[in-house]
């Protein structure tokens, strides 16, 4: 037994001797033309081979700078493959009968080209399969007949110039892939490990592919499975069974990764798995997938986002079928379930969407981020219920369904008192979406209001809604204002009461705030007291215009209104008036004309009678404009008309030098005698409800705007 064991380690020492011999006297560049015209060969492209080197255990060839040049009908001008080192295993017992077969390529920070031309064929297509075209399928031979003898013919096998591996390995390697069907813009990935085992054109084979990405965490992209045979004509419809695991993803390296500019601005970990089934052009994908510690635009979600899924991707038909999928927003469950055509643009849907007492305040908190939400720091409590269908054109589907909400109650923040919605629900249709008549309560005020869209799927649908409240308390409508996220009147604070009478109807243009406000028609009824208004200081603004020698006023762009009456006519979306009146510390300031709801551009003629104090302040009848832009009564009180233009939040003040010449020429110059027997005289007493409304685009008041403007005037301060 001894002189067994002492023999075979003979024979063992003598192997290893006679390989490391070998290896070291064994020209491997010997070989190179050979080797390079077999990978020729087999791969059915050019290729390129470096300095070349051998491997003692296992046996194998060592590359340089190897190249494996584009398919010829592809006009790109980088090769197919470029990589620095390649690591060729051959099988020994071949290679000692000089004939060189491949057992395995190690590939070392390698660089792919992937390209997909205007026909749909990919560059790959053709890879192994020496002579095939790579703009179309090969053409199908014709079955041949039987053989004479009646037996059947034997399977054929692969042909000698097919690729076949036994293990395929990158490491570190990149990959560019340019769909010419979609952009001329290539997408680059980089940092790419892979293992294929087993590959051949005609056979299953297993791979193992993954991404890590830069940064802290595990940060990796795996994809594991069962693929093949490859679908020479369409790659995609090529079969495979494995998963795809996401773990610890950081979705802002993601988004650089990607090149995704609708990720921009997002963070968050992604951790999931998925389990993929591809065969006979369809792909199923059901799993699950978390996003923790998510940011929106830089601010912290506060909740993670749970999804749960199963579908199906038809390829051919561009179908997509949600058998189930729930997307859970912190503790907001949504569920969905239908179909999705992407072949037309736009998509076409045949989805449902359900929900059951969904969190309004995560709902709100993910809206705020998307920058669709209410001002910082405002708190949202409530409930909704959805059971919606929507089909058709994804930017227009028809919807069937309803939505309803409970217990909705809107406060902190810059919502000064806190507001309540009162029940709503609402039925939608293909012809319609209606609500049912609901409370907006604040404080002691409580607005009515319903709303409805008709053919809301037509070029232009149709809106009907009423929003009335009867002694609104002024506080009360600012808050309301916020909660629904109204902005023009956020310069606006103070007292007092108004009543609304409000209806938009008819067809709109776009279902959007400025076109539902060129809809709008009703009347409001102003008696407000201390009221504040931050957009400009209207002392200030008519001491610049009249040339003042001191400002009337210097309260740092806020103007101070201890009480404001008057009343607004509303149609077609222009507000106008011929009776308000402010009182001021330094004043009386009557403005008539009108105000385009829409866009907020103002269009107005006010009349600023000064206090015989104020008038002296300021320079009397040494002011730069007397005369010209300002004119004094009999008591030494200064007059300025002015116009007012810009918009409601940026106002723009000019000197209304037309109006002071007609009050000059006329004698209408307001004083204490005149100025409140002026106004039946000069207005005939009529309200905003009986007069017609001005185009907004011309100048207001156009038979007299002096008279209307004095008629304003029944007591000033002394």
């Amino acid at each position: 037994m001894r002189k067994i064991a002492i023999a075979v380690g003979i024979v063992i020492v003598f192997v290893v001797a006679v390989v490391l011999i070998f290896a070291a006297t064994f020209n491997v560049n010997k070989y190179h033309d050979t080797i390079q015209s077999e990978l020729q060969k087999q791969l059915g492209r050019p290729v390129a081979l470096g300095k070349m080197g051998l491997g003692i255990f296992p046996p194998r060839f060592r590359v340089q700078n190897l190249q494996i040049g584009e398919d010829p009908s592809f006009t790109t001008q980088a090769p197919f493959v470029t990589t620095r080192s390649l690591d060729v295993s051959v099988r020994l017992l071949p290679l000692l009968h000089k004939r060189v077969e491949i057992a395995s390529v190690n590939l070392q920070q390698p660089n792919v080209q992937l390209i997909r031309n205007k026909q749909g064929v990919w560059n790959f297509a053709s890879l192994g399969k020496p002579g095939t075209p790579v703009n179309g399928p090969a053409a199908q031979p014709p079955p041949s007949a039987p053989p004479s003898n009646g037996q059947a013919p034997q399977p054929q096998t692969p042909s000698a110039g097919q690729f076949s591996l036994g293990k395929l390995t990158i490491r570190d390697g990149q990959v560019s892939v340019l769909d010419l069907q979609t952009s001329n813009n290539p997408s680059v990935y980089s940092h790419i490990n892979l293992t294929l085992k087993n590959f051949a054109p005609d056979k299953p084979f297993q791979i193992d592919a993954a991404l890590r990405l830069p940064g802290t965490g595990t940060q990796e992209v795996r994809l594991q499975g069962q693929g093949g045979p490859i679908a020479q004509a369409q790659p995609a419809e090529t079969p495979f069974h494995g998963t795809l695991s996401l773990k610890e993803i950081s979705l802002a390296n993601l988004s650089q990764y990607l090149h995704s500019p609708a990720l921009a601005g997002s963070d968050g970990t992604i951790t999931g798995q998925t389990k993929i089934d591809a065969a006979s052009g369809k792909v199923t994908a059901q799993g699950e997938t978390r996003i923790e510690n998510a940011k929106i635009h830089g601010q912290d979600l506060g909740y993670p986002i749970d999804a749960t899924y199963d579908l199906t991707d038809e390829l051919a038909s561009q179908m997509i079928t949600l058998r189930n999928v729930v997307v859970k927003l912190g503790t907001a469950p949504l569920q969905l379930s239908g179909t999705v055509q992407t072949k037309t643009s736009p998509a076409q849907l045949d989805l449902t969407t359900k929900a059951s007492n969904v969190s309004l305040t995560d709902m709100a908190r993910l809206a705020a981020l998307f920058g669709n939400g209410l001002p910082p720091g405002t708190n949202v409590t409530g409930n909704l219920n959805a059971d919606v269908q929507a089909r058709g054109p994804a930017n227009k589907p028809a919807l069937n369904g309803t939505l309803t909400t409970g217990d909705v109650q809107i406060g902190g923040g810059q919502i000064a008192q806190p507001v309540q919605i009162q029940p709503v629900n609402i039925h939608l249709t293909p012809a319609q979406v209606q609500s049912n008549q609901f409370n907006v309560v604040s404080g002691g005020t409580t607005l009515n209001t319903q709303f409805a869209v008709n053919n809301y799927m037509a070029p232009a649908p149709v809106v009907a809604a009423t929003v009335k409240a009867a002694n609104a308390q002024l506080p009360a409508i600012l808050a309301m204002a916020k909660a629904y996220g109204v902005k023009s009147l956020d310069k606006v604070s103070g007292a007092g009461v108004l009543n609304l009478d409000m209806r938009a109807t008819g067809p709109v243009k776009a279902l959007n705030s400025r076109e539902i406000m060129k809809a709008l028609n009703g009347t409001i009824n102003l008696n407000l007291n201390n009221v504040k208004y931050s957009g400009a200081d209207m002392g200030q603004e008519i001491s610049k215009v009249a040339g003042f020698l001191k400002p009337a006023s210097n309260s740092g762009g806020v103007t101070t209104i201890s009480k404001l009456t008057g009343d607004i006519l509303v149609k077609s979306g222009i507000a106008t008036t011929n009776n308000m009146q402010a009182v001021l510390d330094w004043g009386n300031l009557g403005i008539t004309g009108s105000t385009n709801l829409a866009d907020q551009t103002l269009n107005l003629r006010a009349l600023a009678a000064l206090s015989q104090a104020s008038s002296q302040q300021v320079g009397g009848n040494q002011v730069g404009g007397f005369l010209h832009t300002a004119l004094a009564n009999s008591k030494g009180e200064l007059v300025v008309p002015v116009l007012i233009t810009g918009t409601f939040s940026n106002p723009k003040f000019a000197p209304d030098v037309q109006q002071a010449a007609q009050m000059k020429l006329k004698g209408l110059v307001p004083n204490g005698n005149n100025p409140g027997d002026l106004v039946g005289a000069l207005l005939g007493g009529k309200n905003p409800a009986q007069t017609q409304p001005p185009n907004s685009n011309q100048q207001p008041a156009s038979a007299n705007p002096a008279q209307q403007l004095l008629g304003l005037f029944g007591k000033k301060k002394k």
